[in-house]
Formats: C-alpha cells, structure tokens, sequence
C-alpha cells in the first residue's frame, strides 16, 4: 500500500487512560474490558490505555483479561457474568463501540449505571444518550472525516508524483459532557450520526 491513514490508536486508549485517571482524581479501582483476542487495532488502544493508567500510582487494575466480543449483545452478557467485579470497580475502560454498549446495558441493568466511572470509545446513539445523562463520563472518538479527506490528499499527492507518508494519523477527541455541544464536536459527531439516520 501506499499510505495507511488511520486512527493511532495507542495514543487514543491512553487518551482514555488518561480521562479516566483524571475523573476518579487519580484513585481507585478500575476494570479494561477488552474486545477480541488478536484485533491489532484494539489491542492497541487497551496498551494506551495501560501506559497511561500506570501513570496513576493509586489506580489498581483489577481485571484485564476479559474479552467482550463483537456486538453489544455478547458484550452485555459478558459484563453481567462480571457483575462481582465491577461491583468492586470504580472505573471502567471499554476499547470499542459495541464494548462500550454492552458494558453500560449491564450497567444499568443492576442500577450501577453512573456510580461507575465509564470511559468509551466511538459513538452512537445510545451512548451519546448515557454521556448525556451522566452514566458515561466520556468518549474517545476517530475522526471520519478527516480519515477520508487525508486518503484523498494522499491518493492525489502519490499521482502527481510526490512522497506521501506511509503512516497518517486522522486524530482521536474526547467528548464529554463539557465539550459536547461545541461547534468542533458537534461538527465530529455529524459525521457518525449520517451513518444512523
């Protein structure tokens, strides 16, 4: 290939890591709710988020090896066959979407959602509604648009004859409560909610 334009996904888990330290004010426990064994993309989010929460001296992981699967469905069963843990936590790190569902369905279905400290990734509706209603403290979400406008520029770059790098980072944001309805994320989030109207 010529050029690989993407999320850097590393940077994006510790973005996460680094929220998540910030809102428990750098103490208590937390739970990394991984998301497939052997995703390389994943996998690296779950790292970022490691480096960063070893940042937090009295921040203890208490679970790192549970996988959620692939939809949010498997994600919820997998979190509520957890439940004894995550009574324990007072955090949690979800690396994906359908995770980060999953995980807030089980939460709210043993009335945890909110007591908990829920850190996730990407967006959708039912998420923007918990980020909303506080049962989400934040989300870590790529950059759609800026991945497909640097493809683009990279494609037409290389046809002209140029160099183009063979790595491109299209960037990762927090949203929280504070920032949700600025202009820039609102401008972000439009790109994903094309996809669900």
């Amino acid at each position: 290939f010529v050029s690989s334009v993407s999320t850097n996904n590393y940077c994006a888990g510790k973005l996460g890591g680094e929220q998540l330290g910030k809102v428990l004010d750098g103490e208590g426990k937390v739970v990394l709710f991984r998301f497939k064994e052997g995703s390389a993309s994943t996998g690296q989010r779950e790292t970022g988020f490691l480096d960063a929460i070893k940042k937090f001296p009295h921040i203890h992981v208490i679970v790192d090896n549970r996988y959620s699967g692939t939809t949010a469905r498997e994600a919820q069963s997998t979190a509520l066959k957890m439940l004894n843990k995550l009574k324990h936590a007072d955090g949690i790190f979800c690396s994906t979407e359908p995770s980060t569902l999953g995980m807030l369905l089980a939460l709210k279905r043993n009335n945890l959602a909110g007591s908990k400290k829920l850190v996730g990734f990407d967006t959708s509706p039912g998420l923007m509604e918990g980020l909303r209603k506080g049962e989400i403290q934040a989300l870590v979400v790529q950059n759609p648009k800026k991945m497909g406008h640097e493809a683009v520029k990279a494609l037409v770059t290389k046809m002209k004859g140029e160099t183009v790098p063979t790595v491109i980072d299209s960037g990762a944001a927090l949203i929280t409560q504070e920032n949700l309805d600025t202009p820039e994320i609102q401008a972000l989030l439009a790109c994903f909610f094309a996809v669900f109207a």
